[in-house]
Order: C-alpha cells, then sequence, then structure tokens
C-alpha cells in the first residue's frame, strides 16, 4: 500500500506557481491513499455549493484525482478548518480531523499540527474563529465579502516565521504524548519545518511545505520517506529514508534548492 501526505500549500490564486505545480502533480500521482495534511489553501471558508474561482483548479484536480476511484482525506489546518459541504459533497474528499490509523500494520497519528500551539494569544483566536458569532458572521457577509475578509486576515505572506523553535518544541512535545498513547509515527505539517526525528516513543515527521519546498510524504509498506520536487521537473528527490536532522526556514531558498 502506497499512502502520499502533503500540507501547506498555501494557494493564494489562479496564477500561483504553488497552485500550478500541486495540480500537475495530482495529475500524475499514483497512490493508494492521498492525504491533505491542513493550510492547502491559504484562506477558505465552505458556503454550500460554492468554491472560490481562485481555487478551481485544485478543486477540479482533486475531483479528477478521486474520480479514478482513488481516497483523498482532508484533515484542516487553521487557514481552511471550515472547509464546509463542498469538497464532501461535490468533490468526493473525506474531512477528519487530527487522527490516528494503521498503514500496513505501523500505527500513524495525522494532524496539522496547530493543534500544539497552547499559547494563551492563539488560544483566544482560535476560540474565536471556530465560534458561533465568527460564523454568523461569515453566513451574514456571504462569499465574496467573506472571501475578501479571510484575504486579509490571512495576511499577504505564507511562510512561517524563521524562527520556528517554540512551535517545533510545542509540537515533539504533543507528538510524543501521542506516541506515548500507542502512535508509532506521528506527521505533522504547519511549521514548514522538513524533519525526519526519531525518539525513544517512536518518529516524528514535520512535512515541510509545498508552497516553497514543494515537499511530500511517501509511505509504502508502513515505511515513510520525505520527497520533494527538485525544480521545475517532477523527479523525487529523496530527503530521507529514515531519521535526519531538522531543516528549518532558514535553510529553505528555491523549491529546488
Amino acid at each position: 500500500m502506497r499512502v502520499v501526505m502533503v500540507s501547506d500549500a498555501h494557494l493564494e490564486g489562479l496564477h500561483d506557481p504553488a497552485q500550478h505545480a500541486l495540480v500537475s502533480w495530482l495529475d500524475q500521482l499514483e497512490c493508494d491513499h492521498l492525504l491533505l495534511l491542513g493550510d492547502i489553501f491559504h484562506h477558505w471558508w465552505g458556503y454550500r455549493g460554492v468554491v472560490s474561482q481562485r481555487y478551481v483548479p485544485i478543486c477540479a484536480a482533486l475531483l479528477r484525482f478521486s474520480r479514478r476511484g482513488l481516497p483523498v482525506t482532508f484533515v484542516p489546518g487553521n487557514h481552511d478548518f471550515a472547509v464546509g459541504p463542498f469538497l464532501r459533497d461535490e468533490v468526493g474528499v473525506e474531512v477528519q480531523g487530527h487522527h490516528s490509523r494503521e498503514l500496513d500494520g505501523v500505527r500513524f497519528h495525522l494532524a496539522h499540527g496547530d493543534e500544539a500551539d497552547a499559547s494563551v494569544g492563539y488560544a483566544l483566536t482560535r476560540a474565536f474563529l471556530r465560534g458561533r458569532p465568527f460564523a454568523a458572521l461569515m453566513r451574514a457577509l456571504g462569499p465574496a465579502r467573506g472571501e475578501a475578509l479571510l484575504r486579509r486576515m490571512a495576511g499577504a505572506s505564507r511562510h512561517h516565521p524563521a524562527d520556528p523553535g517554540p512551535l517545533l518544541s510545542a509540537q515533539q512535545r504533543w507528538a510524543r504524548q501521542r506516541l506515548k498513547n500507542g502512535a508509532q509515527v506521528v506527521v505533522l505539517g504547519h511549521i514548514h519545518v522538513l524533519a525526519h526525528v526519531r525518539f525513544a516513543e517512536g518518529d516524528v515527521i514535520h512535512l515541510g511545505d509545498w508552497a516553497q519546498y514543494r515537499s511530500y510524504l511517501e509511505v509504502e509498506d508502513g515505511v515513510p520517506r520525505l520527497f520533494r520536487l527538485d525544480g521545475a521537473v517532477p523527479e523525487r528527490v529523496p530527503i530521507s529514508s529514515g531519521p535526519s536532522g531538522i531543516r528549518g526556514p532558514s535553510e529553505r531558498g528555491s523549491p529546488a534548492g
């Protein structure tokens, strides 16, 4: 069984190179299950029967993928937690929060990763954005004005701050608790760090991002391996087949770097 995971594309519009690359990659991808671990969209609010024009290419690619009979699971991130019914009902994508699943006998826990941020500021922001008053505001604004508000709130930058240290530590504490609870591998996005780290309890994999790294994870026969696309040529370049050091935003450069 071959499972592929990707996160943090932060797609922004029709002319976004990240969207063009992701659509091309999906149309060529052969796997048994695709898992999208959040922040695929830089901003999204799910209105029934409505999709933003800026995301038509990726939604069409996901529909083509699912029509090949290949399952797609979406684990929402902090930028696209309110995906609503469109992806599920119109595109055929399963939407599921962070969860554990067995892949060829190995137990994985899969999450976007913002769940690990226990800071007061983030907790208050998360509670506000996911609460009923904000949902009522978005319904009242409707798709066009609601999207404009989300676009302003999401900000211009889709890259994480240069120092991921505090969040990296928080994620690894959170992940190690899942390992102690029975997971063997924890896979996380959110902080745009690319790493495969081994602890006594098991492995923690940080997915990097699609926005700049063009990175993704393959799990075949229960073995996880990180890859990224090499420049303009969709050639698989292995990052690791086991534990490796941490590569943070300061090491990024271009997707081919």
